[in-house]
């Protein structure tokens, strides 16, 4: 509830800490969660990172001597008998999808739109293990899930700051500390975006879960707005039929410019209702995936179940008479549904197409497609 008083924001109400907090300071939570027993074996985390598909990277170094390297999986179970006995950290991103627990752990956060959550990143560290002084540019909650460690940060950031060349990780040259807490299972620390700062683990077995949220970049909103606007207005060329002779030739006159102006305004014309459809598909847009070259693509069954990959977003917006549904960067014109309806779709892992169909005409184009495209696939036997 937006005006109740949260222990996982420190007693702050939702709407207290979305006022005084987000984007704007850093906030300490001790207790966030009581009593808190970390669910997730070491030894799972590991297996996860071996396994092909999982995005998972190791960070070797200490603070001290700047030794950093990074190895990214799957990784041969081998190499983690190889490690040193202290100063590194293995980091396994989007464990919602696979830690069965996690979608509903996460919904402590749902104060915040799914739109702007990026994802549940566990790391593993060893005693020194850390990933370096860094700058995130999304906002982040560190929850200690087992284990201590300490968190610094440099207040006020840099103007301009500089990272080590040569390393595939965003590491700051420089790093003053001006701050520090000591995390215990169950604390919590909330980072804005730009705020410098630096995780060292203190224990031989420290697990720390990183709840981010990710909002899009301008730059890519307008590529992304532009090409849509492309595709919607076609590649006409500029005309001038019946102009008239110039006397300088290398002059851009003030009529072309002004004709160039009016063309490039009606390409880019775009009315709310327009953003909006294109926003949907934005950010639900997953990325492209290879198909199976071996196999030939399969045709929806309208009575099949079918599971939606976890990666897979699905958003919905608008008002009833005027709602549309948003998955993988689809936009399904749904009218006849509900919010609650909306919201139910929007969650179910799976879909069989006959139950939504007669509401959603559009769904059945979009599911073949996203069954082509590998982000569904058949859940069991036909149910219908």
């Amino acid at each position: 509830m937006p005006r109740q008083p949260d222990p996982l924001l420190g007693g702050l109400t939702p709407a207290e800490f979305l006022r005084d907090y987000w984007q704007q300071r850093p906030l300490l939570v001790r207790a966030a969660v009581p009593d808190f027993v970390n669910p997730i074996p070491a030894d799972e985390l590991a297996g996860l990172a071996c396994e092909p598909g999982v995005r998972s990277r190791l960070v070797l170094g200490h603070p001290e001597q700047r030794d950093w390297r990074v190895e990214y999986g799957p990784f041969d179970p081998k190499r983690f008998a190889d490690l040193p006995a202290t100063a590194w950290t293995l980091l396994v991103s989007e464990m919602e999808q696979y830690w069965d627990n996690g979608p509903d752990w996460l919904r402590r956060f749902d104060f915040i739109p799914h739109w702007r959550r990026d994802d549940l990143m566990v790391s593993y560290a060893a005693r020194e293990g850390s990933v370096g002084p860094h700058i995130d540019a999304y906002d982040v909650f560190l929850f200690q899930a087992q284990g201590r460690r300490r968190w610094q940060i440099q207040e006020p950031p840099p103007k301009s700051p500089i990272c080590l060349p040569a390393l595939p990780l965003a590491i700051l040259r420089s790093f003053d500390a001006s701050r520090e807490w000591v995390l215990e299972p169950g604390d919590m620390l909330y980072l804005p975006p730009g705020v410098p700062h630096l995780g060292l683990s203190l224990d031989d077995d420290c697990m720390t879960w990183s709840i981010g949220f990710r909002a899009p970049a301008w730059r890519d909103l307008l590529a992304a707005l532009l090409e849509d606007r492309l595709a919607v207005t076609g590649p006409e060329l500029f005309e001038d039929p019946g102009r008239s002779p110039v006397e300088r030739a290398r002059e851009i006159g003030a009529e072309d410019l002004a004709a160039l102006r009016a063309g490039l305004l009606t390409h880019l014309g775009a009315n709310t209702k327009d953003l909006d459809r294109f926003l949907g598909e934005f950010l639900t847009r997953p990325p492209d995936r290879e198909p199976d070259a071996e196999e030939a693509p399969a045709t929806l069954d309208p009575t099949q179940r079918y599971r939606f990959d976890p990666a897979l977003r699905r958003f919905w917006s608008g008002n009833a008479g005027d709602r549309t549904l948003f998955l993988g960067g689809h936009a399904v014109p749904a009218a006849a549904l509900t919010i609650p309806d909306a919201d139910e779709f929007c969650a179910l892992p799976t879909v069989t197409p006959r139950v939504w169909i007669d509401r959603l005409p559009q769904l059945a184009s979009t599911l073949q497609d996203l069954l082509t495209r590998g982000w569904i696939e058949a859940d069991g036997e036909q149910t219908l």
